[in-house]
């Protein structure tokens, strides 16, 4: 055995992982600590370089007097206790003289078990100690200075135990195993802090190299399962799901839209479809979560309609979001000036086959729809009677079978249109001076757009009406009989028509009818906002007047008015 025996002391993790440690000289082990210690047979005790070995376990005592010396006793296991006691019986500087400074520390004894220890002769028991009755100093007994044992430690069978002085002058015992295992260390002593594991020269680095490994084992499953699982959702597995109309609404982002496809179910993930747009877009590359703070990618999707499936791959969903929203199929539906009701829902029928009459009805009984500008005491019969504006309506493929859409489309743009005229050209004094209201004005409309052939004629037309209803005279304007008759313009009026009773028969009822007769356009309303700033105007009657044909005569007095006539009758539209 070597003079200086490897020293063991507690190992941290740096010393775990490179395989080497070394004791803190400034850690020594205390000496006054109580220590005991069991060598079994076999053990090897170094005294003073002098080693001895002995079959049957012993107990050695190792302790430290006020003077600084660590005598050790050494005791076959089974014999009588060494008796030595320092209490009563101190030791002597002459004979009969006691001297208390030297009495043993008895706080400072090391029980040391030493297998069958033959103590050496001639050993002399100290004139300072007292030897108990009944003891036997064992013959050849020799005392072991400057020697440590381990507490609670059972050293294995073929440990070799060693004392000495370090060069500080500090006191050690060092124990070796030669055939321990050098990656585990059985006598490691979590109390003992001055001991650590001593490690061959390659135990750090096979630590490290299966550190490494695992932790590489580790990654490469971790990363493995994540690229399946974005792959699953670039190309989600299973069939293709239901249809899906989805809409993309004007100025949505693209996060915007990939959750809402998220929520529609036509992807998986909203927030991987947006890395795959960033990263791949119509390229179609592979994701790599080191690139995700590469991607740069810009998309955008045109506002619209757009047919996609359930469950879609990416790139399918990609595509027909590029090729733009599906192209919407639009019907074009013209409802003209001048219809009545009755009138207006033959047409609707007749345009489009899907509308259905019933539901067409149904909707115009619809108080919900009804314009604004409807008086609350008109009658059901009469809700939408001149107040569905005529115009040229397109009607998507989806809504040809909504009767009540349509309707009520045609309800709000009067309403937009009659208000927009309130706003542009408002009221002419006339109106207030004959305290009209907004519904009456959209009456005396609809008989200016009943009468009227030619645009020059409605402003004129307005005047005629107003002036008369200041002087308190009947209108007697045919067309108001031809709807309380409920006959068609073509048909043509007799004597007897003229005399019908009707509040609608302006030809015997003063004031103007009690609903509008038909539907005014733009500009039967315009004209009847802004009437022609004549005073003196009182008669109108279709002469063709300049060659235009269906343009009329307006006229301040009878006789020129009866003139007029003449002209009309000689055309034949006059009887």
């Amino acid at each position: 055995m070597p003079d200086e025996a490897p020293r063991r002391v507690r190992s941290g993790w740096l010393a775990f992982l490179l395989g080497w440690a070394e004791k803190d000289p400034d850690q020594p082990p205390p000496l006054d600590r109580v220590q005991q210690d069991r060598a079994p047979t076999g053990a090897a005790i170094p005294n003073r370089g002098d080693e001895s070995r002995v079959s049957e376990p012993a107990v050695a005592t190792v302790w430290a007097d006020p003077h600084g010396v660590d005598p050790v006793a050494v005791d076959p296991v089974g014999a009588d206790s060494v008796g030595l006691d320092p209490a009563p019986h101190g030791t002597h500087d002459g004979p009969g003289v006691p001297d208390e400074s030297r009495v043993p520390d008895e706080s400072r004894a090391v029980p040391v078990a030493l297998p069958d220890y033959e103590a050496l002769p001639d050993y002399e028991v100290p004139p300072d100690y007292e030897v108990l009755p009944d003891y036997e100093v064992p013959p050849d007994y020799e005392v072991l200075p400057d020697f440590l044992a381990l507490p609670d430690y059972e050293a294995p069978p073929g440990a070799l135990i060693a004392a000495g002085t370090d060069e500080h002058g500090t006191a050690y015992v060092l124990e070796d195993e030669p055939d321990a295992d050098p990656l585990v260390d059985p006598r490691y002593d979590a109390e003992d802090r001055n001991w650590v594991r001593y490690r061959s020269h390659w135990g750090g680095f096979l630590r490290l190299l299966g550190v490494a490994v695992i932790i590489f084992l580790v990654l490469t499953t971790i990363r493995g399962r994540i690229y399946g699982w974005i792959d699953e959702q670039i190309v989600p597995q299973g069939p293709i799901g239901e249809p899906v109309i989805f809409t993309v609404r004007n100025g949505e982002a693209v996060n915007q839209i990939a959750t809402n496809l998220d929520n529609a179910g036509v992807i998986g993930n909203a927030t991987v479809f947006r890395y795959w747009l960033r990263c791949d877009g119509p390229e179609g590359g592979k994701i790599t979560v080191s690139g995700f703070l590469r991607c740069d990618a810009d998309s955008s999707f045109e506002a619209g309609e757009y047919a996609l499936f359930e469950n879609m791959p990416y790139v399918d969903v990609n595509n027909i979001l590029n090729l733009g929203p599906t192209p919407e199929v639009i019907y074009n539906f013209t409802i003209p000036e001048g219809l009545r009701v009755a009138e207006t829902i033959d047409l609707m029928a007749a345009q489009n086959p899907q509308f259905d009459r019933d539901e067409i009805v149904a909707a115009l009984n619809n108080p919900a729809y009804v314009s604004r500008f409807l008086p609350e005491d008109v009658g059901q019969f009469s809700w939408f009677e001149g107040l569905l504006f005529p115009a040229t309506y397109d009607v998507a493929e989806d809504d040809l079978r909504d009767e009540a859409r349509f309707i009520q489309r045609m309800s709000n743009t009067f309403d937009e249109r009659f208000s927009a005229l309130l706003n542009d050209v408002g009221r002419d004094p006339v109106i207030d001076e004959l305290a009209l209201t907004d519904y009456q004005v959209i009456t005396v409309a609809s008989l200016i757009e009943e009468e009227a052939r030619v645009a020059v004629d409605r402003p004129q037309m307005a005047r005629v009406i107003y002036n008369r209803l200041l002087r308190g005279e009947r209108l007697d304007i045919d067309a108001s009989v031809y709807y309380a008759l409920n006959k068609s313009f073509t048909e043509g009026l007799t004597r007897s028509d003229l005399d019908v009773d009707s509040p609608y028969n302006t030809r015997l009822n003063p004031g103007i009818p009690p609903t509008p007769i038909a539907a005014p356009g733009e500009a039967a309303l315009r004209a009847a906002l802004q009437p022609d700033p004549d005073p003196d105007l009182l008669f109108w009657v279709r002469t063709d007047h300049g060659g235009v044909d269906g343009a009329h005569t307006f006229t301040t007095n009878l006789d020129d008015h009866n003139a007029a006539v003449e002209v009309c009758s000689s055309l034949g539209y006059c009887e």
